[in-house]
């Protein structure tokens, strides 16, 4: 079963681009002053840096669960899953 998930192509660049999405969502926030929707409002720096390090956790969830992906048997899948998934817990969530 978690074989599939190193062949799967579409799923890998589907989690690529939601990583990308994040990160460019965490310099976009880090780099820029003004709403991207509306420029007459203009969001507080710290408003935006704690979003800012939302993203960048999000980022770094999904990029620690690359190597354990691409790198470990798939005897140790599960295992490596367990962690990944309270890696998460511990920054997401939080």
């Amino acid at each position: 079963m978690y074989e599939q998930v190193r062949e799967d192509t579409l799923f890998c660049m589907f989690y690529a681009s939601v990583a990308m999405l994040s990160l460019t969502a965490c310099c976009y926030l880090l780099f820029r002053r003004g709403n991207a929707f509306n420029p007459g409002i203009v969001p507080s720096a710290r408003l935006r840096r704690w979003t800012a390090a939302f993203f960048a956790s999000m980022t770094m969830s999904h990029l620690w669960y690359t190597p354990m992906l691409f790198l470990t048997s798939a005897d140790d899948m599960m295992q490596n899953y367990l962690i990944g998934g309270l890696l998460d817990c511990m920054t997401v969530f939080p």
